[in-house]
């Protein structure tokens, strides 16, 4: 009696868990599908949209691994704004953010810390085709295609950034212009007043360039390496030499 007693017992409760597990995966589950015209944000339905995106942005979303746009996305958000305020306070704090940065270069040891942060988190937006933007994104982006913004931040970049302000990015193998370009690692080029990059196999042209390995080549007013490399400019340094014109 006792036996069949436990035996009921444990059918009931495995028959609730189940309910309540079934109830869990229906309110987590949505119906992922594909568009050809989004608004943006894009929906949390929505996996892929084979056409054109219109609106004010992208954020992350938490239902989907990720979204992917395959088309043109155009869009018009605030981060403009946002970037001239940063911009006025940062010319009235400008005494003390460059002493601040003196301490951060005195402080420096590891390897990481010449990095560009931020760059790995999941999950992210991947553009394939044109991207038309007064701003910059607001979740992690890996992009194929074109790129025409006052100024962007990928995780991956693969073909022409045009840009007022500049590009950034963790992985560059495409064509950056811009007043400012900023990678952890480029393969393609970068054109601009100040260009920086952790690991440059390819090629800055700018008034300023700066790499902390130099695998390619920099040419520029002035040009600055820590390791070897092949440097064309008024003025150029690695970590053997301070040469005009010609270094490697």
């Amino acid at each position: 009696m006792k036996t069949s007693f436990l035996v009921l017992l444990l059918f009931v409760f495995g028959v609730m868990r189940a309910q309540d597990t079934i109830k869990n995966q229906a309110i987590d589950s949505v119906e992922q599908h594909s568009r050809i015209f989004s608004l943006s944000p894009i929906s949390k339905k929505t996996d892929k949209v084979n056409g054109l995106v219109l609106g004010v942005g992208h954020v992350e979303n938490k239902r989907i691994s990720s979204q992917t746009i395959n088309g043109i996305n155009i869009e018009a958000n605030p981060a403009p704004a946002a970037g001239v305020l940063y911009a006025f306070m940062c010319l009235m704090y400008m005494e003390k953010i460059i002493e601040n940065y003196k301490k951060e270069v005195i402080v420096k040891a590891t390897e990481e810390d010449y990095k560009i942060k931020n760059m790995n988190y999941t999950p992210y937006l991947k553009l394939n085709g044109l991207n038309v933007s007064s701003g910059c994104f607001f979740t992690t982006t890996s992009m194929n295609g074109l790129n025409i913004s006052a100024g962007n931040k990928f995780k991956n970049f693969n073909g022409l950034s045009v840009t007022v302000l500049g590009t950034i990015a963790d992985q560059q193998n495409g064509i950056s212009i811009g007043l400012y370009s900023a990678n952890n690692n480029l393969t393609g080029s970068a054109i601009g007043v100040y260009n920086r990059s952790y690991q440059l196999s390819g090629l800055h042209i700018g008034v300023f360039n700066q790499a902390r390995i130099n695998k390619g080549l920099q040419i520029g007013i002035f040009n600055k390496s820590d390791s070897k490399g092949f440097q064309l400019g008024f003025w150029n340094v690695n970590n053997k030499r301070a040469m005009p014109f010609l270094n490697f």
